[in-house]
Order: structure tokens, then C-alpha cells, then sequence
């Protein structure tokens, strides 16, 4: 492992004879790190899920371990957190293993790796499911270990990451690792676009696409933000909720306040590498009453506060291909709760958003101001837009996509 670390810091000239042979060498690691007889403990589940975040904070992985659950008895998810816990979410007993979120970059995953590793070992199961590539290798090497089926959640293209976009060094990493393990994988994905991308680079039998819909509910307007944040009647919110992160659009939304008056907020729920930034922002612009960056909120309480927005914003950028073809599931979750969009004019939204009339599209590099204007108009015929918000959740639910998930794992 510390070749394969070594090499990633070559010089240019040796990237590509690096990228050859990086899966080989990573997976060798795997495979040789510890002989399965140090593992004497073997626990038998129908299928073991492995997954680089929290499933709390994750809605694509609640609704298919929910779904699973009513196939399947039994059933396992490895994960990271921030405290050492086991928990059952539905029929799926949950292990959280501890990593600080003031851990980060490369020192995070080998953590992950480390704690993971011998836990995955112990698991026997008919199959093993990576819900992101940083997961990848762990089921690949349990799935080859115990002669099970291996599943891949490619919940976005991770050989496109924008946040790897100027590291060039440690994208060819993640796509080596990928490159190496998705053929022997039943792939699934989150949409069609992303679906026609990994089939033209691996060439690779057409994944399946698992869209990112909510769980259907009929959620009604409330109160929720504004009792939450202090805020009056009165005031319009416009609600960006995902990763607070570059690409996102979330310094649009900040700076756009500037062209509206001061009943409307800017409210901004998630976590990332950016959310100090933006608190610093918010303070710096005096805005502490106008927008707050809340944090991020476990997923069963997040549509209730959804629902009490006014607008919701998904401006994604097209800062590599993963971000240009992106169907982010915040813009489903919108609809959901009742709440019209403003979203990037990005292919896979733009085709949802104008086709459904659930709000309106602008450029990814639209100036503050246009959005502003954008945002004026929405806001006028609200009442419209949201009719059509509820007519769309009838099409887009989690339940409309239900049987095609569990024939996936049959």
C-alpha cells in the first residue's frame, strides 16, 4: 500500500503507467492484508451494504435498505459516523464506526479502510453492495473472498468528481479503482445520462437507473423555518438544501440577496467543506438576518422543514461531467414537499423542470441579478408552480420505482 501511496506523488511522465497498474496494486493490498483465518467470527447475512457517510443523512440509502427490507431478512450496512454505534433501521442491522469530521482527505479513507477491513471480512453474505467508490474495493474483496454477487451504487460519476477536478492525481486514483472493479459489479445508477456515460467509458452492460426519488408523502405547508429561525410571516424563503460545497451555487443564492428586499432569506441547510466559509460570508456581509447556514439535519426531519420554504435551489455548475449531468435529488425532494425550483439549465434538470413545469431554469452562469429577476417571477405565480409540484410527485416517488429495485437484487 505504501508503493501505491508513493507512486501517486510520480512525476507527470509516470501518471499513466501509474493508472495501469494502480487497481491491481490496491486490490493486491486488500487481498493480502489479512489471511481470512485471523477472522474466525463468521456472521451470516442475506447482503452487506458498505457506504462511506451515515445512512441518517442519506435518503437514497433509506429507501433501498427499506426496500430490501421487505425481500430480504436480514441484512447488514457498514458505515462511518461520529461515534462507535449499532442501530436497526428496518430489517438492517447498522455499524458506525468512528471517524472525526475534522478528519479529511487522504488520512480519512485510510481510516475507513482500516476500521473497515477486518469487520467486512468477518461478513459472510449472498452479496456485498458499495454505495460510492470509496466503498468499492472493500465489497469487491468481499464479494470475490466469499463467492457472492457484488452490487455498485455509481450514485454519480465518480470518474468525473468536480471536487477532484484540479486534482488530477488522485481523480485517475479513484477511476483506476473503479475502472478495476466495476466489471465484475451489477451497476445501478441515478440516472439515464449517467447510465449512457459509464456504459461509453467501461463498456459495460447498460446499468441499471434508480432514480433519486423521495418516499411519497403528501406534505403540507408549515411553519417549520420560520418558528425554527425566528423569521415573520411574512418573509419568502429561498432554500438551498445538499452539500454546501464549491459548484453548488450557494455564493449565487448569498450574493443574489443584494436585488431583493429584506423579507427574503436565504436559508441553507448541509454540511461540507465550505460551510465555515459561508458562515464567514454570512457575517461578513452583515446578512445574520437575512440568511443562516443551519447545519446539516437528519433526512427524517428534513422535508417537514422542505415543505415550510417558499423556493428551493438547485444551481448546480458544470465543473466536470458528474456536476453536467447531474439529477440531484433535492430537486425531487422540492417537488415533494410542494416547493417550487429555480434550477440550473443543465440537461438532466432542465429536461424534469420545464417538461413538468416545477419552476424555472437559468444559466449556470447567470449574473446574481437575472436570478434575482428569475426568482421575482416564480415568486409572483407561486400558487401556479406549486399545483404543478404536487401533480409531479404523483410521477416522481420512491414507490413508482419500488418492484424495479428489488427484481435489480433478485
Amino acid at each position: 500500500m505504501d508503493e501505491v501511496l508513493a507512486r501517486a506523488h510520480s512525476p507527470q511522465n509516470a501518471i499513466a503507467k501509474f493508472e495501469k497498474k494502480l487497481s491491481n496494486n490496491l486490490c493486491d493490498f486488500y487481498a493480502q492484508a489479512t489471511p481470512m483465518s485471523k477472522y474466525p467470527k463468521s456472521e451470516t447475512f442475506d447482503g452487506c451494504f458498505i457506504f462511506f457517510g451515515d445512512v441518517r443523512f442519506d435518503s437514497r440509502l433509506q429507501n433501498i435498505l427499506r426496500s430490501l427490507s421487505k425481500k430480504y431478512s436480514r441484512l447488514l450496512l457498514l458505515q462511518t459516523s461520529e461515534q462507535d454505534e449499532t442501530f436497526e433501521f428496518e430489517r438492517c442491522q447498522v455499524r458506525s464506526f468512528a471517524i472525526s469530521s475534522r478528519v479529511r482527505g487522504t488520512v480519512k479513507f485510510l481510516k475507513f479502510y482500516r476500521l473497515l477491513l477486518p469487520e467486512v471480512f468477518k461478513v459472510k453474505a449472498k452479496f456485498f453492495c458499495a454505495e460510492d467508490v470509496f466503498s468499492l474495493p472493500l465489497a469487491y474483496q468481499a464479494a470475490r473472498r466469499r463467492k457472492a454477487r457484488l452490487y455498485y451504487d455509481s450514485r454519480e460519476l465518480f470518474f468525473a468528481l468536480a471536487q477532484l477536478a484540479k486534482k488530477r492525481i488522485k481523480q485517475r486514483f479513484w477511476a483506476g479503482v473503479e475502472a478495476h472493479c466495476i466489471r465484475r459489479a451489477k451497476v445501478f445508477t441515478s440516472g439515464t445520462r449517467d447510465a449512457d456515460a459509464l456504459v461509453a467509458r467501461y463498456r459495460i452492460k447498460r446499468p441499471e437507473v434508480i432514480f433519486n426519488y423521495p418516499r411519497y408523502h403528501a406534505y403540507r405547508r408549515n411553519q417549520a423555518l420560520r418558528e425554527k429561525l425566528d423569521l415573520p410571516n411574512n418573509a419568502v424563503i429561498l432554500l438551498y438544501q445538499g452539500i454546501i460545497t464549491e459548484g453548488r451555487g450557494i455564493w449565487k443564492l448569498l450574493n443574489m440577496l443584494t436585488w431583493l428586499e429584506n423579507r427574503f432569506v436565504a436559508v441553507f441547510i448541509g454540511d461540507g467543506d465550505k460551510l465555515a466559509d459561508l458562515r464567514q460570508a454570512i457575517a461578513a456581509q452583515n446578512y445574520q438576518q437575512r440568511a443562516f447556514a443551519i447545519g446539516r439535519v437528519p433526512h427524517a426531519e428534513l422535508l417537514r422543514l422542505t415543505a415550510s420554504a417558499d423556493i428551493g435551489f438547485a444551481l448546480i455548475e458544470p465543473l466536470s461531467e458528474s456536476y453536467n449531468l447531474a439529477l440531484p435529488n433535492k430537486l425531487f425532494e422540492y417537488v415533494m414537499a410542494g416547493v417550487p425550483v429555480v434550477a440550473s439549465d443543465l440537461p438532466a434538470m432542465k429536461e424534469v423542470v420545464e417538461a413538468h413545469h416545477v419552476g424555472m431554469v437559468v444559466s449556470a452562469h447567470e449574473e446574481e441579478k437575472r436570478i434575482a429577476e428569475c426568482v421575482l417571477g416564480l415568486y409572483e405565480n407561486l400558487e401556479k408552480y406549486r399545483s404543478y409540484c404536487r401533480k409531479a410527485r404523483e410521477v416522481f416517488n420512491w414507490e413508482a420505482q419500488e418492484e424495479q429495485l428489488l427484481r435489480f437484487f433478485s
